[in-house]
């Protein structure tokens, strides 16, 4: 079952342009991946258009060794941008695998664990920066039954908080956990803003909300920084969306100081990439929640991982929160109701990509939104 094309799509979601990769067998199967990087289009259509070369004419079956064979022509890449495509080609061949055996991801690795996931809402607040804001669009994702919801309440802040934007950031916190109670878990979330001293402050007056875990509080591609910070709190500290190799795992979690740690496939370079992960954590007595802010596409996949993977602590979605075209544009997409996540039996990722849909919403320039800049709360791009 050779590769016979690689082609890419891109589709112009306003705050993050997002990129598939189309994969066709010369049997006529075809299979999709997502290789959307974090804030960049460019750089990973041309790793795509460069490394496709490389895949074609291959077994689309033979997925380690494809990516064994890009791993080392590359020179053991450390670079998001090269594993992102890597995870989209490959994503697109364990689709084809599936299809090819009539049988849905989970079943290709091992079978369900778990009938269905807990998830946490993410993308919900996208108003203005006030506590009532905040507080009322709460309110509205718990009633749809979501019982853990994810924020970053810290503005444009960056490396320290001047005393007013500490006042209203907490206030937003306060205003949050007030509306939804203590049945609804709140996920704080910090984007790598601060330095150790301020985080570690941050997180000492976070504490009085019980938030189940405060995310990349500091740069959080230094395990040294998280785990200085996470000795000094009883809250629970996560990290590793942006982590690119396996190893900076095992640096975080042999410290001792964390139990969940949050891997992203696609910037790690694909499918068996997360399960690693997930097996660093079980020998470490942790457990994964990963990552998941790319493409609708990818909750499918790390759907699927999920459910097939003993030691999932929960899972990010985005996907009742996208542009209202994002699921007409993906057919077949995980369910999501009363809080938890459940993927479906049909073959391969089991979602059908619209492809005439794509053409409506072209690629933009300035599909990018910045995270410390006044306002990107409201999803406005640069």
């Amino acid at each position: 079952m050779k590769i016979a094309t690689i082609e890419t799509r891109v589709i112009g979601n306003p705050w993050k342009n997002w990129v598939l990769v189309k994969l066709t067998t010369e049997d006529g199967l075809v299979g999709w991946g997502d290789a959307t990087a974090p804030m960049a289009l460019r750089p990973v259509l041309g790793a795509l258009d460069e490394i496709s070369a490389l895949c074609i004419g291959r077994d689309a079956r033979q997925i380690e060794g494809l990516w064994e064979m890009l791993f080392t022509t590359l020179y053991l890449p450390n670079d998001g941008t090269l594993l992102c495509a890597m995870a989209g080609i490959t994503t697109a061949c364990w689709d084809v695998l599936g299809r090819s055996l009539d049988v849905p991801l989970h079943q290709l690795l091992g079978g369900r664990v778990h009938e269905r996931i807990k998830v946490y809402a993410n993308g919900w607040y996208n108003g203005p920066r006030d506590p009532g804001a905040f507080a009322d669009k709460a309110a509205e994702v718990a009633e749809r039954g979501y019982r853990a919801l994810k924020f970053d309440p810290f503005g444009s802040a960056y490396r320290a908080l001047d005393p007013a934007e500490r006042a209203r950031s907490l206030d937003i916190v306060r205003a949050v956990r007030d509306r939804v109670g203590a049945s609804v878990d709140i996920l704080i979330e910090v984007h790598d803003r601060l330095t150790v001293p301020e985080a570690v402050r941050v997180c000492r007056e976070l504490e009085e909300f019980s938030p189940l875990w405060v995310e990349a509080p500091v740069w959080s591609v230094a395990p040294a920084e998280l785990t200085t910070v996470a000795a000094a709190t009883p809250l629970r500290i996560v990290a590793g969306e942006r982590f690119t190799n396996l190893g900076e795992f095992a640096e975080l979690l042999a410290s001792g100081r964390f139990d969940v740690v949050q891997p992203e496939y696609v910037e790690l370079g694909g499918i068996h990439r997360l399960r690693q992960v997930a097996a660093i954590a079980e020998a470490h007595q942790a457990t994964i929640a990963p990552h998941n802010a790319r493409c609708p596409l990818s909750t499918a996949v790390n759907g699927h991982v999920d459910t097939a993977t003993r030691n999932v602590f929960i899972q990010e979605t985005f996907d009742e929160f996208h542009v209202p075209w994002a699921r007409e544009l993906f057919d077949g997409l995980p369910v999501i109701a009363d809080g938890f996540l459940t993927v479906s039996d049909a073959p391969g990722l089991g979602v059908a990509v619209n492809e005439e849909l794509i053409n409506a919403h072209p690629p933009g320039k300035r599909n990018y939104m910045n995270l410390f800049s006044t306002g990107w709360e409201q999803r406005f791009t640069v």
